[in-house]
């Protein structure tokens, strides 16, 4: 096994500035890791306004210190699940699986020695870090003033994302590896790729929508207001249209936004089921096209929710059948999954129990999506619990087990060090258990609320079945919630006292990024390798191992006996 090593594992002596050129340091190692920080922290405080919302619902006449410390303001309340959701989903959903794991390894999947616009790279992390000051501080301060916080945050946020996505498209592009060809990239190189396309089309949309909001708050402009507009036009017909104006630049994000969090997942999920099973992905150039399905098909159901915003009477239909025909990639990705796993030689390990996770939700919550995927059904038999439930699983969830499975696949080339396996373990089964009894009971929760509205039903047990369901609901995000205390402590313990790694490919794994040290020194080598084979090449026949590694020569290929 040859790496591309150049005193990688040589510590840095801290000296004056150490920190600081760390900390605004143009690496994209650096960089992926300043982003997976920022993640982690995201997700706690989510998961803390999660759990304080959930305990206000079940026991409403409780006392919630935390809110009595911010002055119980009759709306504050309401704002914790706008604070919760653009946490979840701008800064963990999004940020970690594409610009943090995306930042630090897809230069090295590709061979390349960084990001193509590194300065641009930092100024994208401290524009995210900065909207995520503002989004937390929206949440502080008085509701109106909040508001147009908030919507200058997710600006901010919008256009470092925006930045960042360029960055990786014109990386993937322009500066693959000597023999690196589209057919050989790794799996999860093309979801970032193709992330990062369907990121430039729905931020620059975004960030528009919410600079004309702005203007239309500090400047008194009309983008979104009825007055002054359409002024041939009636003011009921004014008022009327510009909120939908609205709706449809914002729909245009929130729906592809779902794909813009799943695609780096459904490419990591691919990669470490074919890893952990030895055997090459099954129908890799199908897996590859339907990544691309879901991309140009998520962006175009961007009207799929619209129901009642004056839309013509027929694109509920059109929409409809988009959204259905979603399930066409999705079924060759899971078939491809199946295959794979299909008489495998698996090595079953935190991180493909995490990775197999993501499966099982991926199917429970893309079921529960045919659903709503019918314009009738939903919009006369469901309520909000049914949708936050499909929404968490399929999305949420989901996502955070491929991220988990992500960080312990990595860990050993981030930090050098292996993370407990019976830990990791513990801290699974913890998870799946308490996610199923949390979001599972919200569907049914869902179609019960709406069978009390009905004429004839028995509201008294109805609604002692609902109370019940939402305290078991509760009891499962304690649960869920304790888990993730598992994992804090696994991952800090591991980080400092952890089980050093000394092989740089513990994993017997094919892509270049373990072709160097663990972790890899910022100036690892200036040669770049070549590569000569495709990213999954396992139980080749005649080799002395059960894989090739992408930058072994062929005449350098230890032969079996």
């Amino acid at each position: 096994m040859v790496t591309y090593d150049s005193g990688a594992n040589h510590e840095e002596t801290p000296g004056n500035g150490f920190f600081l050129r760390r900390l605004f340091s143009t690496n994209h190692k650096a960089v992926g890791l300043q982003y997976l920080w920022l993640a982690l922290f995201s997700v706690f405080l989510g998961m803390a306004m999660s759990l304080i919302m959930r305990i206000h619902l079940a026991w409403p006449g409780a006392h919630i210190p935390f809110l009595l410390v911010l002055g119980g303001m009759p709306g504050r309340f309401a704002t914790l699940p706008l604070f919760h959701g653009s946490l979840m989903v701008l800064f963990v959903l999004t940020a970690a699986p594409q610009a943090g794991f995306g930042n630090y390894f897809l230069p090295l999947q590709i061979g390349a020695q960084e990001m193509a616009f590194p300065k641009l790279n930092v100024f994208s992390f401290w524009a995210t870090a900065v909207s995520l000051l503002g989004v937390t501080a929206a949440f502080l301060i008085q509701l109106q003033t909040g508001i147009m916080l908030w919507v200058a945050s997710v600006s901010v946020f919008c256009a470092a994302a925006l930045c960042s996505a360029l960055n990786f498209a014109v990386t993937t592009i322009d500066l693959r590896a000597k023999g690196m060809t589209l057919p050989r990239l790794p799996l999860t190189v093309w979801a970032w790729f193709i992330n990062a396309i369907l990121g430039m089309l729905i931020f620059s949309i975004l960030l528009a929508a919410c600079l004309c909001l702005l203007s239309d708050g500090l400047f008194g402009t009309h983008f979104f207001s009825a007055a002054d507009f359409l002024g041939s036009q009636t003011a009921s017909v004014a008022a009327d249209v510009l909120p939908a104006v609205w709706q449809r630049l914002f729909w245009f994000f929130a729906q592809a936004e779902v794909y813009i969090a799943m695609l780096p997942c459904l490419g990591i999920v691919s990669h470490l089921i074919a890893t952990f099973s030895r055997k090459p992905v099954w129908k890799e150039r199908a897996v590859v096209l339907a990544l691309c399905g879901v991309g140009l098909v998520g962006f175009c159901v961007w009207g799929e929710h619209m129901f009642s915003s004056g839309l013509n009477p027929f694109s509920p239909l059109v929409f409809s059948v988009l959204a259905s025909s979603l399930g066409l990639p999705a079924t060759v990705l899971v078939i491809s999954w199946f295959g794979t796993l299909w008489n495998a030689r698996i090595r079953l390990n935190t991180s493909l129990l995490f990775a197999l996770g993501f499966v099982s939700l991926f199917l429970s919550g893309g079921l529960s999506g045919l659903f709503l995927a019918r314009h009738d059904f939903t919009s006369t038999a469901l309520t909000q619990d049914f949708v936050a439930g499909h929404f968490h699983l399929v999305m949420g969830v989901a996502a955070t087990f491929a991220i988990l499975a992500a960080l312990f696949f990595w860990f050993p080339k981030l930090f050098g060090r292996q993370m407990n396996e019976p830990l990791g373990n513990l801290h699974f089964w913890l998870t799946f258990a308490g996610v199923y009894c949390v979001f599972m009971p919200m569907h049914w929760l869902g179609l019960v609320s709406h069978a009390a509205k009905n004429p004839g039903a028995h509201l008294a047990s109805v609604a002692e079945w609902i109370g019940a369901a939402r305290s078991f609901i509760t009891a499962g995000i304690l649960i869920t919630v304790f888990a993730q205390g598992i994992f804090l402590f696994n991952f800090l313990w591991s980080l400092f006292r952890g089980e050093r790694v000394e092989d740089c490919n513990p994993w017997r794994a094919t892509t270049l990024e373990w072709s160097v040290a663990s972790p890899p020194a910022d100036d690892f080598d200036a040669r770049e390798p070549i590569v000569y084979r495709g990213a999954y090449e396992f139980n080749v026949p005649g080799v002395a191992e059960d894989f090739i590694p992408q930058h072994i020569a062929p005449d350098r290929v230890a032969k079996a006996n």
